[in-house]
C-alpha cells in the first residue's frame, strides 16, 4: 500500500464534535446539488441530530481518517442480519454504511481507504454484502463506489406532485418564487418561513419602539401586510426562539451574473436584544447566503446612527464600506444617513 498521510482508527467518544462537523460539511455538499431533498443545518443542530439517531438505531462501529491529530474522514457501519424467515428475498447479512470526507482531503486517497477498511471490518464480522445509499446528484461519491466495484441493485423513484394550477408551491413553508422556503437552524434561533398566522406577532414586534425606530415610517400593519405579502423579490423568514416569535429576517437576491450577491435585513423585539439571538441570527442566514446559494458575496444596510446593528454585523465578519447620505426617511420625516456593509466569502465569523 502507498505511503499516504493519515490512518484509518476506530473512532473514540473525544472524535464526536470532529464527527459533526464533517456531518455538516457533507450537509451543506448535499444541500447545494440536491437543494429540494436537503437543508442547510447547524453544526449544533447536526450534532443533536447525531445523538438523536445514535439512541434509536445506534452504529456498531465508527471509523475514522486521522491525518495528524486531525479527523478528515469517517465511515459509519450498522450489521443487518436477516430477520424473517419466510421473506422472498435471499437472506444476507449486510453491512449498511455512511461516510463523509472533508473537501480538503478528497483526492487524497481517504475514501477509498476508508471503504476498504469498513468492508474489512464487515467481513470479519459476518457479512457477506455492503449496502449504502447515495442520492442521484453526487457525482463524485458514485464515481468512487463504481470504481470499487458497487453496483446499482434497485431504484428508488420519487415524483414531485405539482399544485393545481394558479396555487403557490409550498414545501415545508410559505411559497417563494416556485422554490420552497427551507427552515434554517442556528446555534439559538430557527428561521422558518414567515406564515399568515403570525400576523398578531409579527404586528406586535414591529410595534416595539426599539424596532419602528429604525424599520418603517409607515406603521406596524404596513409592514407587516408588505412582509406577509410573498413579494417575489424578497424571501422572509420569522426569527423563532424556543417557540416564540423575536423577529424576522429576510434576503434579497440580485442574480445578474456579473454583480451577483444578496442582501440581509431583519429585526427583532426588544426583549431578545442584546443576548446573541440576533447574531446568530444573521450568522445563519449569511451562512445559508454563502455555503448553499452560491453567493460571493452579501450587503446589509443599518441606518448610520444605528450603533448596535452595526456592531451586531461587525460581529459577523461585515465591514463599513461607506455612507449612503439621506439614505431612508425616518419617523421624524426626515431622511437620515445609511451605512453600507458588506461581507465576502471567507470573512464569515
Amino acid at each position: 500500500m502507498p505511503d499516504r498521510s493519515f490512518v484509518i482508527r476506530p473512532a473514540t467518544p473525544e472524535d464526536d464534535g470532529a464527527l459533526a462537523a464533517l456531518e455538516y460539511e457533507s450537509a451543506i455538499h448535499h444541500a447545494t446539488i440536491d437543494p429540494d431533498r436537503w437543508r442547510a443545518m447547524s453544526v449544533s443542530a447536526i450534532a443533536e441530530s447525531r445523538r438523536f439517531w445514535q439512541e434509536r438505531e445506534p452504529r456498531d462501529v465508527a471509523l475514522v481518517a486521522d491525518a495528524d491529530g486531525r479527523v478528515v474522514g469517517m465511515v459509519e457501519l450498522w450489521l443487518r442480519r436477516p430477520k424473517d424467515p419466510n421473506n422472498a428475498r435471499v437472506p444476507r447479512v449486510e453491512a449498511h454504511l455512511g461516510i463523509s470526507v472533508a473537501s480538503a482531503a478528497r483526492g487524497q486517497g481517504v475514501g477509498t481507504a476508508l471503504m476498504l477498511a469498513a468492508e474489512e471490518w464487515a467481513r470479519a464480522h459476518g457479512a457477506d454484502r455492503m449496502d449504502l445509499g447515495v442520492d442521484a446528484a453526487n457525482e463524485g461519491a458514485k464515481r468512487l463506489y463504481e470504481r470499487l466495484g458497487y453496483e446499482v441493485h434497485g431504484h428508488r423513484m420519487d415524483k414531485v406532485i405539482e399544485p393545481a394550477p394558479g396555487t403557490a408551491v409550498v414545501q415545508g413553508g410559505a411559497a417563494k418564487q416556485g422554490e420552497s422556503v427551507p427552515t434554517l437552524h442556528g446555534a439559538r434561533v430557527t428561521l422558518r418561513p414567515l406564515r399568515a398566522d403570525d400576523r398578531t406577532a409579527l404586528v406586535a414586534v414591529l410595534s416595539d419602539p426599539t424596532v419602528a425606530e429604525w424599520w418603517d415610517s409607515r406603521g406596524a400593519e404596513v409592514s407587516a401586510a408588505e412582509l406577509l405579502a410573498d413579494d417575489p423579490t424578497v424571501t422572509v423568514f420569522a426569527i423563532e426562539v424556543d417557540g416564540e416569535l423575536a423577529g424576522s429576517i429576510q434576503y434579497s437576491e440580485e442574480l445578474e451574473p456579473d454583480y451577483r450577491h444578496a442582501g440581509i435585513d431583519i429585526f427583532m423585539s426588544s426583549g431578545f436584544q442584546g443576548r446573541g439571538i440576533g447574531t446568530d441570527a444573521v450568522r445563519t442566514m449569511a451562512r445559508y447566503l454563502l455555503e448553499v446559494r452560491g453567493h460571493h458575496r452579501l450587503t446589509i444596510d443599518p441606518a448610520a446612527a444605528n450603533a448596535r446593528a452595526i456592531h451586531v454585523y461587525a460581529k459577523v465578519g461585515f465591514r463599513p464600506v461607506g455612507v449612503m447620505r439621506r439614505y431612508e426617511r425616518g419617523q421624524d420625516g426626515t431622511f437620515h444617513d445609511g451605512l453600507l456593509m458588506d461581507m465576502l466569502a471567507g470573512e464569515l465569523r
